[in-house]
């Protein structure tokens, strides 16, 4: 796509964007409610492109415009699909829409102009996308338009997840029955992270997990084209959880594990320590001894770690 934002065919791209739209609305939204949607992505692409070309002095570029353009057709797409199932009533869908549309628009088109990396302007963009949406429902409710019932219901769809469950669910359907859709999204997303791990790595990470687990995070892991049928969004922000939950990483110290076994062999019964390990390895025995003795026997630093703080944990 040329580089000068005057070539963006905004038109063009917002019938694209509708028409791919067409093609995956869920089988439980009505012709009508289809039109709605299909209608809506193309009149509020078409005119975020208008706006877009037509802006003085704009700094972005055709790609970078059909970006913006893009991340409303989704957001829409998404969201029409959340008022529908939640039965807000028609006639207030267009303007919580719109909204929507706006904020998506204001918030991309400056990300973008501020070279924000795409992965934090999908993070950013999904959070004031929920914002917007939060605010919308309960203006509708406080001015009496809907119940406390609808507006719960509304917030408590999500179209984004279950439609990126619904794009690999079909080839792990008899491993999937009892697991939730945040589930899956998770573990088809971890697969994307570790599925390029070295083999003993992998094997022993799937190892961890119980039979159904497993057998779904290896489905998701030889899928070739699983990238492709996970949603980003969905991707990014179970990428943030992983990370959010990992523990911090400790470095692992000979030194410092072997003057800890140093002190607690001094501060202890020599021989009963001796006993715990009689039945170990050599190398974890001859440890131990050198450590008794106030001699090094050089063993990787895990090991002599580990070796410490079972005999910390065991001493009496």
């Amino acid at each position: 796509m040329p580089t000068d934002i005057k070539n963006f065919n905004c038109a063009e791209f917002s019938k694209d964007l509708a028409q791919q739209a067409s093609q995956v609305v869920p089988a439980d939204i009505s012709p009508e409610d289809k039109k709605f949607v299909v209608d809506i992505i193309l009149r509020f692409c078409k005119m975020a492109g208008d706006a877009l070309v037509n802006e003085k002095d704009s700094k972005l570029t055709a790609m970078e415009a059909s970006l913006v353009t893009q991340f409303i057709g989704e957001w829409i797409f998404y969201k029409a699909i959340d008022v529908i199932r939640a039965q807000i009533n028609p006639q207030y869908r267009e303007g919580t829409l719109q909204k929507v549309a706006f904020t998506v628009f204001d918030i991309a088109k400056r990300a973008i102009e501020n070279k924000i990396p795409q992965e934090q302007l999908i993070t950013l963009v999904e959070a004031q996308v929920k914002k917007c949406f939060t605010k919308a429902m309960k203006d509708l409710k406080d001015k009496g338009l809907i119940d406390e019932n609808i507006e719960k219901n509304a917030l408590s769809q999500s179209a984004i997840d279950a439609m990126a469950v619904e794009q690999v669910e079909e080839e792990t359907k008899h491993d999937i029955s009892v697991m939730s859709e945040q589930k899956l999204i998770k573990l088809a997303s971890f697969a994307v992270l570790i599925r390029n791990f070295p083999t003993d790595r992998l094997k022993n990470i799937l190892e961890r997990f119980n039979k159904p687990e497993r057998d779904v995070l290896i489905k998701y892991i030889q899928m070739p084209d699983l990238e492709e049928k996970l949603d980003m969004r969905a991707t990014m922000r179970c990428f943030e959880e992983i990370k959010n939950t990992l523990p911090e990483v400790v470095v692992i110290s000979y030194d410092k594990a072997y003057l800890k076994l140093c002190k607690i062999i001094k501060n202890s019964q020599k021989n009963t320590i001796l006993d715990m390990i009689k039945n170990e390895r050599t190398n974890v025995r001859e440890f131990v001894q050198a450590c008794a003795e106030k001699r090094r026997k050089k063993i990787p630093a895990y090991i002599a770690d580990t070796i410490s703080k079972y005999i910390e944990e065991n001493v009496s």
